[in-house]
């Protein structure tokens, strides 16, 4: 293999590590799994996410903490694009983010929210983590809710969990959640 194939093969999995790690973060974030969140961030990494601006230990402490004001947290990074020089990237990942809010008089809303992650990556001993991470809202959907969580195939099928308690992290093969 010539060397501009192999410089080309290790751009790609540097990309997909990348790729990754924002993979885990969305995990970590909806399973509230702060052990899979601590694992994706720089020591001194820093997060500007709007209502939280700060260090990523401490958003890493507030963001697994049991929320009234969201019940159901899901959310998806894709169309990622990273600029990658040596030990350093930036990236550019889209969102939506969807959650269902409990409203004061007892019915729900359902929050629909698109954004990006404007990122900087840092690869520390060999693994990637996120070094700095500032969140942008482009637009926001919001509607009440008329869903019922209990009835349909959720009746039947095995619910998500908003914690480690989650199915997935009893299922065979799921060093996912290692990051390694």
């Amino acid at each position: 293999m010539s060397q501009s194939m192999l410089s080309e093969v290790a751009l790609l999995i540097d990309k997909q590590q990348l790729h990754e790690l924002n993979v885990r973060y969305c995990i970590g974030v909806d399973r509230k799994d702060h052990a899979l969140l601590s694992r994706v961030w720089a020591e001194s990494a820093t997060i500007d996410f709007g209502l939280f601006r700060g260090s990523a230990s401490e958003f890493c402490q507030l963001i697994v903490l049991d929320d009234p004001a969201v019940s159901i947290a899901h959310h998806f990074a894709s169309n990622e694009l990273f600029e990658i020089q040596g030990d350093k990237a930036t990236g550019q990942s889209y969102v939506i983010g969807s959650s269902v809010r409990p409203q004061g008089d007892g019915s729900q809303e359902n929050q629909l929210v698109g954004g990006r992650y404007l990122d900087t990556y840092i690869r520390e001993e060999g693994k990637w983590l996120i070094s700095r991470r500032h969140f942008v809202v482009d637009w926001v959907h919001a509607q009440v809710s008329l869903a019922d969580y209990q009835a349909g195939i959720a009746a039947v099928a095995t619910n998500g969990k908003p914690s480690t308690d989650d199915i997935a992290y009893s299922f065979p093969h799921a060093g996912f959640f290692e990051g390694e």
